[in-house]
């Protein structure tokens, strides 16, 4: 399955971050993680969302620490 990951900026805007092949035991592991790494930047997974118009399962991000999510480190 294709997974698109968006950033949510703190404007409100989305950024895509990029697409990705996932297999069946990357997406079993999205029940039991809250954050994700992408490009060595930690990302707070807050909401997915399956697009069936477009077959792509999509997960909008914020930067962890950031303002409105992510961990206090």
């Amino acid at each position: 399955m294709t997974i698109v990951l968006y950033e949510k900026l703190p404007e409100g805007q989305l950024l895509k971050l990029g697409e990705r092949a996932w297999d069946d035991q990357l997406i079993q592991a999205l029940n039991v993680a809250n954050f994700i790494l992408v490009g060595g930047k930690e990302y707070e997974m807050i909401e997915g969302r399956l697009n069936l118009d477009l077959h792509v399962f999509e997960l909008l991000l914020v930067k962890a620490g950031a303002e409105g999510g992510g961990s206090r480190e």
